[in-house]
């Protein structure tokens, strides 16, 4: 008779005393602690193991920390145990094979339970059987189940425990505080309930039922991705697998998963372990799946946004006569449906006329402000096809070069931009995405401008071939747009999520939700410019989830 084997898969998420999205990436002191504190754990499960009759444990780790490698402490890791890893499967036939028993360390709940870090395979998709969610847990109890195998134990935090219901022995390392936060139990209460937990004898696992695996995602891109591998889409969102096993369900659902999951190469800022990619990794966590049924703007909201717009650019400035035009012109364009049910052409057409007024000389010295209304105002003119003076290209330069020589770099990318698109081509050398590393905000109001750019400002769909990555990044960028309470970015991220067919999404819904608690009873979001963009984010949405 040969050796008697268990299975122990491991995760990070689910380990006492690891507590925080930074003790999950390589690169990071907490890290360094979490793979010890790990390495422990599998230790006494091993004991526990051992004195359950096991000769030799085979340890597979599941959990990718960017090192491309194992988190466990190989020099101190047990002699008895086999370490494993796989990085396109943690869970593959070969792990499975000449074992007798499985068990689950350090695991989670599933994606869009309010768990520790709670996810399923990776950060842009749930899993869900019969309309059951599937944490990564009840895969490897599947797989199990079907192998013939017997589950000794699983641990994780309370909501995993919860929610597998006493279908396999559990030891709870911690209590979830939030999606980010947990409370561990001390080490040294958990390592020898581990070890007892290990030498009980294994249970029989049920199956789950024979139904398709569904995957919902993040972003419609996201799921067209997933469907390239062969899954079939089922809606924006979703995509489901079908096989005559669970295995084989499981597979190509896992393929589905990781071709989904390529955006956030180019959406997650930085490397492993900076401070970027930490902010980036932890707002996936936060970041929600689409709602079932996502809900349009109040009438009532849409209609004080807009009389309080209009009320706030009636005045005679330059700045408010442009603002006033371009926004209206860009709502023709944005929500068609809402601009002509609310008779909205006269009062464009007013607006347009009044930009006769605005004068289009860009004197050194000029305000960045004034200097944007008068670009904003050749520009209305220009794309609607009306008379207008022109602007002087190497006055329209050196106007740049100040503006640069000043601090206002993003000012003037984006005048720059909006004249090389109408035929006017001055732009000045400024690196592509020149605030990425130096500042959040700026950024991010530069990849909502790359939008209005490719769109010419909401009037026509995006055509650019990054529009995919932008969309990733803004989706990435949300939770922290909704935890700054900046309203004005939020309706500049939501009215440009809309243009690419993001409305159904959990990432517009937030953004929404933050405009909608800061509109103020007068319907204004405290100035002109914050309230135009929440007038074209409300009835970019009414447009979009309430069509008539």
């Amino acid at each position: 008779m040969g050796e008697r084997r268990a299975l122990l898969v491991v995760d990070l998420e689910g380990v006492a005393g690891v507590d925080t999205p930074g003790a999950l990436i390589s690169g990071t002191p907490e890290y360094v602690r979490a793979q010890a504190l790990l390495t422990a754990e599998v230790n006494a499960a091993v004991e526990g193991l051992l004195a359950a009759g096991f000769q030799r444990v085979r340890v597979s780790d599941s959990h990718l920390s960017g090192s491309g490698g194992t988190n466990l402490l190989l020099e101190s890791l047990h002699p008895a145990a086999e370490p494993c890893f796989l990085e396109e499967d943690a869970y593959a036939p070969p792990f499975f094979e000449d074992v007798q028993a499985v068990a689950c360390l350090g695991m989670h709940a599933e994606a869009g339970l309010a768990g520790f870090c709670a996810h399923t395979v990776d950060l842009v998709g749930a899993w869900t059987c019969a309309g059951r969610g599937l944490s990564e847990a009840d895969l490897v109890l599947a797989l199990a189940a079907e192998a013939g195998v017997p589950a000794v134990f699983v641990s994780g935090d309370d909501v995993l425990e919860a929610r597998l219901g006493g279908r396999v022995g559990y030891v709870r390392t911690k209590v979830a505080l939030s999606s980010t936060r947990a409370d561990s139990r001390p080490p040294e209460e958990v390592l020898p309930e581990l070890s007892r937990a290990a030498a009980l004898p294994g249970r029989p696992v049920e199956p789950l039922p024979d139904a398709p695996l569904v995957l919902t995602f993040k972003s419609g891109h996201q799921a067209a991705l997933a469907a390239e591998t062969g899954a079939r889409r089922v809606d924006r969102y979703r995509v489901e697998v079908e096989g005559r096993t669970f295995r084989e369900r499981y597979t190509r659902a896992l393929r589905a998963a990781s071709a989904a999951s390529s955006v956030l190469g180019s959406a997650v800022a930085g490397e492993p372990g900076s401070a970027s990619f930490l902010r980036d990794a932890a707002a996936l966590f936060l970041l929600p799946g689409p709602p079932a049924h996502p809900k349009p703007p109040s009438t009532e909201a849409v209609e004080r946004a807009l009389r309080a717009f209009l009320s706030l650019t009636e005045g005679g400035s330059d700045e408010a006569r442009a603002l006033r035009a371009l926004t209206l012109h860009m709502l023709e364009g944005h929500a068609p449906g809402v601009f002509a049910r609310r008779a909205l052409g006269p009062t464009l057409e007013a607006a347009v006329a009044a930009l006769a007024e605005v004068p289009l000389s860009l004197p050194a010295g000029l305000s960045p402000e004034a200097g944007m209304s008068r670009v904003d105002a050749w520009y209305v003119l220009r794309e609607r096809g009306l008379p207008h003076a022109p602007l002087v290209p190497h006055i329209l330069q050196a106007y740049l070069e100040h503006l640069d020589g000043e601090g206002y770099g993003l000012h003037a990318w984006l005048l720059g931009e909006m004249a090389a698109t109408c035929g006017l081509d001055v732009r000045l050398s400024i690196p592509e995405r020149a605030f990425r590393d130096m500042s959040r905000l700026a950024d991010l109001y530069w990849l909502t401008h790359l939008f209005l750019l490719d769109t010419r400002y909401l009037r026509f769909p995006p055509k650019a071939p990054g529009t995919a990555a932008w969309t990733e990044e803004l989706l990435v960028a949300t939770p922290w747009v909704v935890e700054q309470g900046d309203a004005d970015l939020a309706a500049e991220l939501a009215f440009c999520l809309q243009c690419v067919g993001e409305a159904g999404g959990g990432a517009h819904e937030a953004l929404l939700s933050l405009i909608s608690a800061q509109q103020r009873p007068e319907g204004d979001l405290g100035d002109a410019h914050a309230t135009a963009g929440a007038l074209l984010a409300f009835t970019g949405a009414e447009e979009r989830l309430f069509p008539r």
